[in-house]
């Protein structure tokens, strides 16, 4: 027993100094493996900010009623062109008719 002593006696700040060394090392490890708080943190906030623009965008019936309403403006816009076509083509003949008769 006493050669045990002595081993421990004469050895103990290497072991001291392994158990350190290995106790930073599994720190570092661990430290590089898992996320801190603060990035847990930061990440719940993204995936928050997320969510609420998520829910907040236009669903699909959203997207196909705007689609529809956009057809029917588009509509409304060629049927109004064409009326100023014709309103233009009626006041181009007045001009020519009023010109004519100023000659």
């Amino acid at each position: 027993m006493g050669d045990v002593g002595e081993l421990i006696k004469n050895y103990w700040p290497l072991v001291a100094a392994l158990g350190t060394l290995s106790g930073i090392g599994t720190f570092a490890w661990l430290s590089n493996r898992f996320a801190t708080k603060v990035d847990v943190k930061k990440l719940e906030d993204k995936v928050a900010d997320i969510e609420k623009a998520v829910a907040s965008a236009p669903s699909k019936d959203d997207w196909h009623e705007m689609d529809k309403r956009l057809e029917r403006v588009a509509t409304q816009n060629e049927a109004i062109m064409h009326s100023l076509k014709g309103i233009e083509n009626r006041l181009g003949i007045l001009y020519e008719n009023e010109l004519r008769q100023e000659k």
